[in-house]
């Protein structure tokens, strides 16, 4: 009776102990072993067995085993979603499982601002970290079918993607976002304005884009340029001259920077430039279809991001002198 006795009591004691192993185990093993952020992505077709051993020898969990233990006991196994996931520290190993097994993956802002062109816009997604490139311009404008030129045909906006997303799907967003925005825009158009295609109206909105960043001016720099249109007269706009010059251009513009001989030069050529010149926002586009009313055929910089109109090249030859020669 007494060896029975201490049997039960041995075998219970070996239980308790074990039992504590156990829950030590747990424990040492529940949290995530990082100090700040990280990213980590979940490759397509990745089992759980394999983002374990991904996890262990970046020294984010400390057991394989309990991570794998515990998805087949939360039934996660098959739920697994490929992505990219934040880890933050002190979450739970049983947290990132329910994670990765709702697909909660990371999401990326992404701003195109107005006024860039397509050039600026690829760079720009080509050094960030958070959006995938392969290709060249040229190959990712002929997978999202973009002839040239390709200016103009992408929408300024903050755009909201999963972390990890291709450059495609992002200028393929911004260039669905543009179609859609000018065909609204084309159809309730000002019927007496003189362009012939949705994209002559980029293009001139790309020019409105560069010479004011004043919403209310826009209209009034439409004006002026459809005024110069209908008479046959060049637009003379600085911006093309810059556009045409590229990285030769370097600031100021000089005369002969004016008479430098490009199909973009609107001082040289009569009439729009064949393309666009950057990106262009919802209110350039706007007043590119829905000019101002008036006479104005000239403007100069006040020098303080405003313009002064004038309707005779008299008149604005005395706001040069007023506005550029007094400084």
């Amino acid at each position: 009776m007494y060896l029975i006795t201490k049997g039960k009591i041995l075998s219970r004691s070996i239980a308790s102990v074990l039992l504590l192993l156990f829950f030590a185990w747990i424990l040492t093993s529940k949290d995530i072993l990082l100090i700040q952020p990280q990213i980590f992505q979940v490759k397509p077709g990745s089992s759980m067995g394999q983002v374990a051993q991904e996890l262990s020898d970046k020294k984010i969990i400390k057991s394989k085993r309990f991570f794998t233990s515990l998805s087949r006991l939360l039934n996660a196994n098959n739920k697994l979603k490929s992505g990219y996931y934040e880890l933050q520290p002190e979450t739970s190993v049983f947290d990132f499982i329910e994670q990765i097994s709702k697909g909660d993956v990371l999401k990326t802002k992404i701003t195109l601002i107005e006024g860039k062109t397509i050039q600026h816009y690829f760079n720009q997604l080509s050094e960030d970290p958070s959006v995938t490139v392969r290709g060249s311009l040229d190959n990712v404008m002929d997978s999202i079918g973009v002839q040239k030129p390709y200016d103009g045909w992408f929408y300024p906006e903050t755009y909201i993607f999963n972390y990890g997303e291709s450059i495609e799907n992002v200028l393929k967003k911004s260039h669905e976002t543009m179609k859609s925005k000018l065909m609204e825009l084309w159809e309730e158009r000002d019927k007496s304005v003189p362009l012939d295609s949705p994209y002559q109206a980029i293009i001139l909105a790309s020019l409105i884009e560069n010479e004011t960043a004043l919403d209310y001016e826009k209209p009034l720099i439409s004006s002026v340029f459809i005024g110069r249109l209908n008479l046959n007269m060049r637009l003379q706009t600085d911006p093309t001259v810059i556009y045409a010059l590229g990285e030769q251009y370097k600031p100021p513009l000089t005369r002969s920077d004016l008479q430098f001989d490009h199909p973009y030069n609107t001082y040289r050529i009569k009439g729009l430039p064949p393309g666009a010149i950057s990106s262009v926002g919802y209110k350039s586009l706007y007043a590119a279809l829905h000019p101002a009313k008036g006479n104005d055929l000239y403007f100069v910089s006040k020098k303080d991001g405003s313009h002064a109109f004038a309707s005779t090249y008299d008149d604005h030859k005395e706001n040069i002198k007023k506005y550029l020669k007094a400084n």
